[in-house]
């Protein structure tokens, strides 16, 4: 015959709070990413036609 439990039944917590604080984290995560970032754009050498076009006819 089963044991009787006196203990109250515990009810198991909401998955919201740690839900919202794992994406609360990922998202001051996400931002410390972008701000370490670097910011310089990388220089783009440019060809440009330097010849004069009315030497060219």
């Amino acid at each position: 015959m089963p044991q009787a439990r006196f203990e109250p039944v515990r009810r198991r917590r909401s998955p919201l709070p740690t839900l919202l604080l794992v994406l609360v984290l990922a998202l001051i995560a996400f931002l410390v990413w972008l701000g370490m970032r670097p910011h310089e754009v990388p220089v783009h050498q440019v060809e440009q036609d330097v010849t004069n076009e009315v030497l060219a006819h």
